[in-house]
């Protein structure tokens, strides 16, 4: 009997501990996270990241894919009705997903959103509804060559460079080795001159004001450089970009991002440099772009796996130590979402580079809208016509925003 009742008892002790295994599986909530692949030190980053959220969330599993061919992958999720529970989106996927129902709003959800840069925000806002927390981001700025300024006998940019300063500078500085700007035709540098300069796509009304006088002058101003024989563009500088040019010696200035800066230290570095915010305008106005990514929410999650998805994107892009924080302090490259975070960042990456994380309080997001695809393509086309000097800007940016035009007439 006593052994018939021990052994009663073991059993009902193992089925006691089997239906607590059952119930912790049960309450385990599992997230997927697709992102892209980026440097192997950003990838780590991410992993730590995790790691870190499912050790302070024990209840969470979360299940990593970083992706060398993220887009392919989240496209084909997204047709197939199968994708992560959390995701990165790039600026210039937002309004289609978003579009697309694809993401879940995030007002409600995403923490000490004030903090966010108002640019951010805005590059993943739709109807006045925030979607996703914004990551880390890059502006542009003005790169320059400090021993070419030198040996020119020209200052160094300061906060107070207008464009008449900049132009004057190339020509002091162009000679039979370099030019003093290199200039590439992108629309996504010539429009850092465009908002500095007041200039708008479109207007509050929907009116297109890309070929504005604003604009023009400063498609103008971008193109002088070219047209006077003080800047080239990177492929007739021997270079595959405006950073290459520059590094290498072939251009005193150029415009670009904050991704140059690890290039420039491990391709270049006996090149002496800076940076400095880009010169105001003629209506002292300033301007940059920034590029940014968010982490968002699938539409589809529910209950507590929405729950766990937006702790998720809060631990990794908030006021904590695993967010805003360690983007900062990593210093390897992209900057933090947060302006909390603005003097750390160049305390780890060198008080120097400064103009890049200053620029962020002005910077926008050069988003077209949806359904504006031709007009896009034309102001490619248009800004290449102008730095090959093979059409006027004002010509350019009319005949763009004609197409712009034509576009809107076909929606009413």
């Amino acid at each position: 009997m006593k052994i018939s009742r021990i052994l009663g008892l073991l059993v009902v002790c193992a089925m006691a501990l089997s239906l607590v295994g059952v119930v912790a599986a049960q309450d385990m909530v599992t997230l997927r996270v697709w992102t892209g692949s980026s440097s192997p030190v950003e990838n780590e980053f991410k992993e730590g990241q995790i790691a870190a959220f499912e050790e302070a969330n024990p209840g969470i599993d979360v299940e990593l894919l970083i992706s060398p061919d993220y887009g392919t992958q989240i496209r084909a999720g997204f047709a197939s009705g199968d994708y992560a529970e959390v995701f990165t989106v790039g600026q210039f996927d937002f309004p289609q997903w978003q579009y697309d129902g694809l993401l879940a709003p995030g007002s409600m959800y995403i923490e000490a959103q004030d903090d966010i840069y108002a640019g951010l925000r805005a590059a993943f806002t739709a109807d006045g509804e925030l979607y996703c927390a914004p990551k880390d981001f890059s502006t542009l700025a003005l790169l320059y060559n400090i021993d070419a300024f030198e040996a020119a006998g020209v200052d160094l940019p300061d906060m107070n460079w207008t464009w008449d300063d900049m132009a004057a500078a190339a020509a002091a500085m162009t000679n039979d080795d370099r030019v003093g700007f290199s200039a590439a035709a992108d629309k996504f540098r010539w429009m850092a001159l465009f908002y500095a300069n007041g200039g708008e796509v479109f207007e509050m009304d929907g009116a297109v004001a890309i070929d504005s006088d604003a604009g023009v002058e400063a498609l103008a101003f971008y193109q002088s450089f070219i047209k006077n024989g003080t800047g080239d563009q990177p492929s007739n500088l021997n270079a595959g970009w405006n950073g290459e040019a520059f590094g290498q010696g072939s251009a005193a200035m150029t415009i670009e991002g904050n991704w140059a800066i690890g290039y420039l230290n491990d391709t270049f570095p006996e090149t002496n440099w800076g940076v400095a915010e880009i010169p105001v305008a003629p209506n002292g106005g300033r301007g940059t772009l920034t590029f940014t990514e968010c982490w968002a929410v699938s539409s589809r999650a529910e209950g507590e796996v929405a729950e766990a998805a937006w702790a998720l994107v809060n631990f990794l892009t908030g006021e904590g130590e695993h967010g805003g924080h360690a983007v900062a302090a990593a210093g390897f490259g992209v900057m933090p979402a947060r302006a909390q975070f603005a003097d750390l960042w160049s305390e780890t990456v060198g008080e120097e580079y400064a103009a890049f994380v200053t620029g962020a309080s002005y910077a926008t997001a050069p988003i077209f809208p949806l359904g504006f695809g031709d007009f896009d393509a034309a102001v490619n086309e248009a800004t290449s016509l102008v730095m090959a000097l093979e059409e006027d800007p004002a010509d350019a940016l009319g005949e763009a925003a004609d197409v712009a035009r034509e576009i809107l007439a076909e929606m009413e």
